[in-house]
């Protein structure tokens, strides 16, 4: 009761003291204080110090706002156009010298460039893989769960004679937490009718998924050094999920 007492009673003498001493009415008048605004929720991209300071679905990762939960997905791969030894993949017979020269030439000239080249050896009567493979997810980028291992397309499900692998899809993980420990895994091989052949192993950790997942759509990763030149693209999609 003591503050609304106090108040009424300071109401009803200040018109009092405003009679008697005039010169207070030129004062300016008394303004209330405003509490300061809140700062805006970070958007995606903004850089930030804690998860606070990111909107709703967003986490504060690596300094950056970033989606909690990201989808990843293999879409493509080509292939070389032989083995690291020079041979046709399912031959002892050596590509001649130019196939190797030219494709040198077509990797500097990007990703249509590459495509274009495969597509004209394709024709030329090399003989070409038969691709199958499995993706991996690594968590806690110490080592993959054979829990979230999947194939990408099966052993005897496969294209037959290709060097540009599209798989059946979509394959891949949804709603993965986007943290700087994740890490993808790729492996691809050969189907023989006696012993298959590894065309490689290819590792995304959280960097170049995060530059996937900023460019948007299907980025094309160069796995030629990688694979001992043996898988020359990888397509993979990253996108953002709730």
């Amino acid at each position: 009761m003591k503050p609304i007492l106090y108040a009424a009673l300071l109401f009803a003498i200040l018109p009092a003291c405003e009679l008697e001493v005039g010169h207070y009415h030129d004062h300016p008048p008394r303004s209330n204080p405003r509490p300061p605004a809140s700062p805006r929720p970070g958007l995606w991209g903004d850089a930030c110090r804690v998860d606070s300071q990111c909107g709703s679905g967003l986490a504060c990762t690596d300094g950056s706002c970033e989606p909690r939960r990201v989808g990843i997905y293999p879409v493509s791969a080509l292939v070389a156009p032989g083995t690291a030894d020079g041979r046709e993949w399912d031959s002892d017979r050596l590509l001649p010298r130019w196939v190797w020269n030219e494709l040198d030439l077509a990797m500097g000239l990007g990703v249509d460039a590459l495509y274009d080249f495969m597509a004209e050896q394709a024709y030329m009567g090399w003989s070409k893989p038969d691709p199958y493979g499995y993706g991996f997810l690594s968590l806690d980028g110490r080592s993959y769960d054979e829990a979230y291992t999947i194939p990408l397309v099966e052993r005897g499900e496969n294209q037959l004679d290709v060097f540009d692998v599209v798989w059946p899809g979509p394959v891949g993980w949804s709603s993965v937490p986007f943290t700087t420990r994740l890490a993808v895994g790729v492996e691809l091989w050969d189907e023989d009718q006696r012993t298959d052949d590894d065309i490689g192993f290819v590792e995304l950790d959280f960097p170049l998924l995060r530059t996937a997942l900023y460019q948007g759509g299907v980025v094309y990763f160069d796995t030629y050094e990688a694979t001992d030149g043996q898988l020359l693209l990888l397509g993979v999609e990253v996108v953002a999920e709730r």
